[in-house]
């Protein structure tokens, strides 16, 4: 696959994800709207699904196919047939593909929005890169707490919440209230500077945030609001999602603060209050709240009591948020395909030496453009018998006359398909100008042109008894080249790309199969994401009900999924680090072919120059 190819690919995507996640971020904005009575922990599930649809449409590669869009006609491919030379021995076949010239192309628009995607999140996970090394510092910069108030406190809190093994207790004075980070062997840091202020209620309540945060996986979790954020830095639906998944994600924690019975509203509003606004670093989890406005919420939402719905009325808007996570793609209905246009012979040419005849197109109803394969005579097969003269019965005479029986029309048999047409091998720069200077080097079935398709017709036309032959177009004016010593200056001059060109078509399949093995593993994650959304519904409802036993099932079955994608992750690190040097050897060779191909145009237009002063080359 080439870049363009990629770009095109990636933007499409990028685009038809960010259409469907508007969808479902209007659906879930809604249903958190106008149903009150759904608690934190749903909401925090309904947009952390938001955020997995974003990731899992992005990496999934087979989207849902909705075939909405109306059927087009399709046609049957149209078959053109070239006339043979009577004198000469029939052309090759030849399948043409326009390649790039080797100048300086305009910059595809899918590449510069291609370039601009990898900045931006290269941006962001510099920026994330860099408040994890800040919080990798203030974790290695904390000590452990040997205050004995607050260890008696934190180990009761542990033993009554049954959370084992338990995260470390550290004290830190570069941080402004308790957090909890790191997903592996986590990390409680409390700050130094009023630690010891804090009451016994408070310091259990504020402790109590931190661990019902680990209780619920919200590191884990965490991840893919994260990657979303990353993967579509552009689109304000990512943005939405992460925030109002973390503001629901604290919601939920202060419900489980106050669901004990030891704390009333009122006195964590007040700690709250005196935790103020404080930003943690990403991806900790702080119990102070990020903005004001974040912090007046969540002091209102103290004030309201959610219960639970009921199990359908959840099951229902679970069901239609995971339907909408599922990627879709907008296709075209089916039609059936038009039957094949018959082919259309051409004339032979007469002995002498005249031009080809021009080519005969059958006629093909209207419908999308299909590939042309183009042929030559001597491969087509026979035409077809006529068709036989319709027999009609005349009428009968009596009044009123009867109408005529309709006419029988016999349909000629259907020709057998041509024969499958022949490479042709060489390099090759077309392009659209079609009076430009030009050459065409024909030695058997190898072509080495500059020029447009239809120069390739006009050198066949010289070759003599199989002999190589040197076409060329300069300043209007047309020669041909025979000499053997000047044909084989033209190729030498060309080895070098063509070499070149080998070497990255060779690592070009290295390349692709190491992206052929990320894609896989993309797709599996996207499984895995698509899973781990299922037994999210299913967690929240068992949570709902007040089923303990079930919800436990749930959260191991997670924390496997957890473990899956964490390998998978691995295996793309390790992918990806392959990709690097093949990609800095494809760069080299670019810069290489560009320069072959500058030192090419420059040797070729000499050997032309040459040959037309010196008489190799004759005039037409």
């Amino acid at each position: 696959m080439d870049l363009v190819a990629l770009a095109d690919g990636l933007m499409s995507r990028l685009l038809a994800v960010g259409l469907q996640s508007l969808l479902l971020a209007a659906l879930v904005w809604a249903l958190c709207r106008y149903l009150p009575r759904l608690d934190a922990r749903t909401r925090a599930w309904l947009w952390w699904l938001v955020a997995t649809q974003m990731v899992v449409g992005l990496v999934w590669h087979a989207p849902v196919a909705l075939p909405l869009l109306p059927a087009e006609p399709v046609a049957a491919p149209v078959v053109l047939a070239m006339a043979a030379e009577a004198s000469a021995s029939s052309a090759p076949a030849m399948t043409i593909a326009p390649m790039a010239t080797t100048q300086a192309s305009r910059i595809d628009t899918g590449v510069l929005l291609l370039a601009a995607w990898l900045a931006g999140v290269a941006v962001m996970v510099a920026n994330t890169l860099r408040h994890a090394w800040r919080l990798r510092g203030q974790i290695a910069r904390a000590h452990p707490c040997q205050d004995r108030r607050v260890r008696a406190v934190y180990d009761a809190l542990v033993r009554r919440l049954d959370i084992a093994p338990a995260p470390a207790l550290r004290v830190s004075a570069e941080i402004d209230s308790p957090l909890l980070a790191r997903p592996w062997r986590p990390v409680l840091m409390l700050p130094a500077a009023s630690v010891a202020a804090m009451s016994d209620d408070d310091l259990h309540m504020a402790l109590h945030h931190e661990l019902a945060h680990l209780q619920r996986r919200d590191l884990w979790l965490a991840w893919m609001p994260a990657l979303a954020q990353h993967l579509f830095f552009f689109h304000p639906v990512a943005h939405l999602a992460a925030r109002e998944y973390a503001f629901a994600r604290e919601v939920a924690c202060d419900a489980a603060v106050l669901a004990d019975e030891h704390h009333a509203a009122h006195d964590y509003g007040r700690l709250l209050v005196k935790l103020g606004v404080s930003t943690a670093p990403s991806p900790a989890l702080a119990g102070a709240s990020p903005t004001f406005r974040i912090l007046k919420r969540r002091l209102l939402m103290l004030q309201h009591t959610a219960s639970p719905l009921r199990a359908s009325a959840l099951t229902l808007t679970l069901g239609l948020v995971l339907l909408g996570v599922v990627p879709y793609r907008v296709i075209a209905s089916s039609a059936p395909v038009a039957p094949r246009a018959p082919i259309a012979p051409a004339p032979v040419a007469a002995p002498a030496a005249a031009p080809q005849a021009d080519p005969v197109v059958a006629p093909t109803p209207v419908a999308t453009p299909q590939p042309v394969l183009v042929a030559s005579a001597a491969d087509m097969p026979a035409p077809p018998a006529p068709p036989a003269q319709p027999k009609v019965a005349p009428p009968s005479p009596p009044t009123p006359p009867a109408l005529p029986p309709k006419p029988k029309v016999t349909a000629p048999s259907p020709p057998p398909p041509p024969a499958s047409p022949r490479r042709v091998t060489g390099t090759w720069s077309i392009g659209d100008s079609r009076g430009g200077d030009a050459y065409v080097l024909i030695d058997g079935d190898d072509v080495t042109m500059a020029g447009h398709s239809d120069d390739i017709r006009t050198a066949q036309r010289l070759k003599q008894s199989g002999a190589p032959v040197l076409w060329v177009r300069q300043d209007g004016k047309q020669y041909v080249v025979r000499d053997a010593a000047t044909l084989q200056r033209v190729k030498a001059a060309h080895l070098p790309v063509q070499q070149l060109g080998e070497q990255q078509g060779k690592l070009g399949e290295q390349q692709g199969a190491l992206g052929e093995r990320q894609g896989n593993l993309g797709a599996k994650q996207g499984e895995l994401g698509v899973k781990m959304a299922a037994i999210a519904s299913e967690q929240a409802a068992a949570a709902m009900q007040g089923a303990d036993a079930r919800q436990a099932a749930i959260d191991r079955r997670m924390d496997a999924l957890a473990d899956q994608q964490e390998q998978l992750a691995r295996q793309q690190e390790a992918l990806a680090r392959q990709q690097e040097p093949l990609a800095r050897q494809q760069e080299a060779l670019s810069r290489k072919q560009m320069a072959a191909s500058d030192k090419l145009q420059r040797d070729v237009a000499r050997l032309l120059d040459d040959a037309i002063r010196s008489g190799k080359a004759q005039q037409l």
